[in-house]
């Protein structure tokens, strides 16, 4: 099928505005990051409660990665009735085998192991991931939820439902916190009773605003799976991309454990490293409307709606981190650590073509998830994790700063599988 004529298909500034609230839902998930760092720095022990909770999160985001993509599957399975049921039964089967996966870190010989031999862990920063990794063992299953809901809201057409949830978010997080604070519960507990409330009032939202409205059930271009395996075989590739990502993140924080600088590294890791994503995401769903309309909008338009959206993102990283306003609020949001705000303004410094990365790393996922390529987004990923994590070992093991090591290196490894991804040039398989 050839896409059709201009005036059949968004402008790119029709996308543009469809963008918007599709983006609001992943910057509510990273503006926690910035609010958790502005919390933190200001209760006791905050190089302790930051490397904590910032260690709990990696290991969250690491067992959250397999269900990640699940949005966008049911994006691209959810307009047929069989193959939506089907994705829902693999959903809920995997997401009830994370949760029994999460809940088994907090067994006193698996924690040991995780916080003294991999991670390498203070005792203080140890004892303090005890009650977060508990709160949190239900991250994956709730994540599920509303990411499957969500990718059913984008084909309804109802996408500002999914920012006004994510509004809601934020604003439950915010009072969690705020009340934790208040009643001086330790940050590391603290972040991950929000983070938890939060997540919870977002995902019923979602839940409850698809079921206001019936899916319209439309016969499928090309064939999709229908039954278990189909979607085990259609889904797994995917899975295994976002593993690769988020357990290569994981590693990295191990990795940056282990630098001379190790606890300033891991505090200014989860307190800025946030920043960075809080705007990259932005630009993240861009790969929905890729899904969406690759069929209907010519590729270079929605190359062009990637370019827009990691351009300004980039930009307004860079006027967080070069302009004197910029680095005031990142000195505010901190705190008043001198040695803390150093690092944090290396990490932003360093990061200020990820938006641009991220964007790009999005449209051409989507292109090859549309042709049915997610073999090639699992490849990319691997070489780009592995990149990654050589270029981090390499930096620490020359005794430079760990949070910079980590920035430069997560830069580093979406540079090559930008690159890759383009090489395969997705979007000249759309029929």
């Amino acid at each position: 099928m050839n896409p059709p004529a201009e005036s059949e298909s968004p402008s790119l500034g029709q996308l543009a505005r469809q963008l918007v609230p599709l983006s609001l839902s992943d910057a509510a998930m990273a503006l926690a990051d910035p609010l958790l760092a502005v919390t933190l720095t200001r209760l006791p022990s905050p190089e302790v409660q930051l490397a904590a909770l910032g260690v709990v999160k990696a290991l969250a985001n690491f067992l959250e990665s397999p269900i990640i993509m699940v949005l966008h599957a049911s994006t691209a399975l959810s307009g047929w009735a069989r193959s939506r049921t089907a994705l829902g039964r693999f959903v809920l089967l995997l997401a009830s085998l994370l949760t029994v996966l999460f809940l088994s870190l907090s067994l006193p010989s698996v924690h040991h192991w995780l916080t003294a031999d991999v991670y390498s862990l203070v005792p203080e920063v140890a004892a303090a991931t005890r009650w977060p990794l508990l709160i949190m063992c239900l991250w994956p299953a709730v994540i599920a939820l509303r990411r499957i809901h969500q990718g059913q809201l984008i084909l309804q057409g109802r996408g500002k439902f999914m920012g006004m949830a994510s509004l809601l978010r934020v604003a439950a997080f915010s009072l969690t916190l705020f009340l934790g604070g208040f009643w001086g519960l330790p940050g590391a507990t603290l972040g991950a009773l929000a983070t938890m409330g939060g997540l919870w009032v977002e995902a019923l939202l979602v839940v409850r605003w698809t079921r206001q409205q019936a899916l319209i059930d439309r016969e499928p271009a090309a064939p999709l799976p229908t039954d278990l395996p189909g979607v085990s075989r259609y889904y797994a590739p995917l899975a295994l991309t976002m593993l690769l990502m988020w357990g290569g993140r994981a590693a990295l924080v191990a990795v940056l454990a282990r630098a001379q600088d190790s606890e300033l590294a891991l505090a200014a890791w989860s307190a800025s490293w946030g920043f960075v994503i809080l705007i990259a995401n932005l630009s993240r769903m861009v790969q929905q409307l890729v899904i969406k309309y690759a069929r209907q909008v010519p590729a270079a338009r929605l190359a062009g709606l990637g370019l827009l959206a990691g351009g300004s993102c980039s930009f307004l990283l860079t006027l967080l981190g070069h302009t004197g306003p910029g680095q005031q609020l990142l000195a505010l949001l901190i705190g008043g650590d001198p040695r803390l705000l150093v690092a944090a303004e290396a990490v932003v410094g360093y990061s200020l073509l990820v938006p641009l990365l991220v964007a790009a790393q999005n449209v051409l996922q989507g292109f090859c998830i549309v042709v049915g390529r997610n073999t090639w987004v699992n490849g990319a990923g691997l070489v780009g994790v592995s990149l990654t994590l050589l270029a981090a070992h390499w930096g620490v093991q020359q005794g430079w700063p760990g949070a910079s090591v980590g920035a430069g290196a997560v830069a580093l490894g979406l540079l090559a599988e930008v690159a890759l991804l383009a090489a395969f040039r997705p979007w000249k398989s759309i029929a």
